[in-house]
């Protein structure tokens, strides 16, 4: 079975700041602010099965991974202010997404 999700987020216009990804069987809900995340929830149309999981990230969270990244290139060095296995985490996510490999909620 196919699902279908989609994610809206205001860069330069206002918004609450919240994230959510909605999907065929339910939605993802990320409180503001979504780029610091301290946990976000899983909802389902059957309030039973809704699910909080927490996910603490230091300092701003994944706010700054891209200047981070641009700053240590730029200085040829290491540095950075999101520690590697943070950094990897979000790489596996976004290279999981590219290959197809995702839950369907």
């Amino acid at each position: 079975e196919k699902s279908v999700a989609s994610i809206k987020v205001a860069k330069a216009a206002k918004a609450e700041g919240e994230l959510i990804i909605t999907g065929t069987k339910g939605y993802i809900y990320v409180p503001s602010p979504w780029w610091k995340t301290d946990y976000f929830e899983v909802r389902f149309e059957d309030q039973t099965e809704n699910k909080r999981h927490f996910y603490q990230l230091d300092g701003e969270g994944i706010r700054y991974e891209i200047v981070a990244f641009a700053k240590a290139v730029e200085k040829g060095s290491g540095g950075y202010d999101i520690s590697e296995d943070i950094s990897k985490a979000i790489v596996q996510v976004i290279e999981d997404y590219n290959s197809k490999k995702y839950i369907e909620i």
